[in-house]
């Protein structure tokens, strides 16, 4: 039962999913991927984006068993009423809680970054308020604010990049594999527990108007984030080297290399322009599947009377996932990231793999009957 009657395109549900992963890595990727590969971190999101292939492949292929169904209708057809009700009551949990964390992250940075002296639930308070009014908005306006903002992150990072090309130095991609693959397959458990976002599609796909060319669209949403990934920890690992990993915004610090003459400086502040767009689609996109997500769950035709409580909800995960901006930093460690595939790559798969047993056992049936 769909709880949101607005249609998006292929093309804005891409541009909803590129901040939903993109937003948070580009700060704390490049830092967690140089700690584990090295001088191979460029390595580390090309392997990472297994994940979002697996993701977008169980999305697409639950959507063409089960037309029309989110990922929480679609466990109830696949496992009962009872075991797919359970299924979804953990994805109801793990968003809200996915949110509190993303806002935290969002307002860690801000505060540390541009508001040092602003209250932390200020900041986070306010962000929470302008995705919660987007969220009531519906699902059309949350694509059409994903296609303005993510088009102005893409030029501002294009931007600093280009900027930064005279401060690059390209030895720093040597020693190549000097231990082998395996630190730069270690350094892709952090860019696989964000492509495992890609799961998102399984919850917004109901919503796209025409699914014709979704497969293609979602592969080469997947292929551009990859890419972005990539070139963000090649620039820093040729701007600090070494150093990366010392660094909590690694991107942030590379910002603050750029100085052109003596007119254009602090261009950092177009990073803080990127975080604070890419976060509010990321974390409107979240907050709605959190609250469409419930209403599916609970059987409710509007989901518009569920925003404030699960923002409010989110608002207290945000302060109880952490307690400083250190406790912030072990939310991103190895278990932290396989706790997050499992609730969005792996249960999805397994529900997945459950429909085609199903699938294969009814047509072996059939068979029978027919013979």
């Amino acid at each position: 039962m769909l709880t949101d009657q607005g249609r998006i395109s292929e093309t804005q549900l891409a541009f909803m999913i590129f901040p939903a992963v993109i937003a948070t890595a580009i700060l704390s990727v490049p830092g967690i991927t140089m700690h584990y590969a090295g001088h191979d971190m460029w390595l580390s999101p090309i392997i990472g984006s297994v994940t979002g292939l697996a993701a977008i492949g169980v999305s697409l292929g639950l959507a063409r068993m089960y037309p029309g169904k989110s990922l929480i209708e679609s466990s109830v057809l696949v496992a009962g009423l009872v075991p797919g009700k359970l299924v979804g009551l953990i994805y109801i949990l793990f968003m809200p809680h996915l949110t509190g964390l993303i806002i935290r992250e969002y307002g860690e940075f801000i505060a540390n970054n541009a508001l040092p002296r602003t209250p932390m639930f200020v900041i986070m308070g306010t962000m929470m308020l302008v995705c919660a009014i987007n969220v009531r908005l519906g699902i059309e306006v949350v694509g059409r604010t994903a296609q303005v903002f993510v088009t102005l992150v893409m030029a501002m990072l294009g931007l600093v990049f280009v900027l930064l090309i005279g401060e690059l130095h390209p030895s720093e991609l040597f020693p190549f594999m000097e231990n082998g693959p395996m630190p730069a397959v270690k350094g892709a458990l952090a860019p696989a527990a964000w492509f495992s976002e890609y799961i998102v599609i399984a919850f917004l796909l109901p919503y796209v108007n025409r699914k014709k060319r979704t497969a293609r669209v979602m592969l080469g949403s997947l292929l551009t984030t990859t890419i972005v990934m990539t070139v963000i920890n090649v620039v820093c690992l040729f701007l600090t080297g070494d150093l990366t990993d010392t660094f909590v915004f690694p991107v942030m610090i590379a910002a603050r290399y750029i100085t052109i003459a003596d007119f254009l400086q602090h261009i950092e502040s177009l990073i803080i322009a990127v975080w604070i767009f890419g976060m509010f689609v990321k974390v409107s996109v979240f907050l709605y599947i959190s609250v469409t997500s419930t209403a599916e769950w609970f059987g409710l035709k509007d989901y518009k009377p569920l925003v404030s409580p699960l923002s409010f909800l989110c608002m207290i995960f945000s302060f109880w996932v952490a307690s400083s901006s250190s406790g912030l930093s072990s939310l991103v460690s190895p278990s932290a990231n396989l706790y997050t595939i499992a609730v969005l790559l792996v249960l999805p798969g397994v529900t997945y793999g459950i429909a085609w047993v199903k699938k294969g056992w009814a047509y072996v049936r059939k068979k029978r009957t027919d013979a």
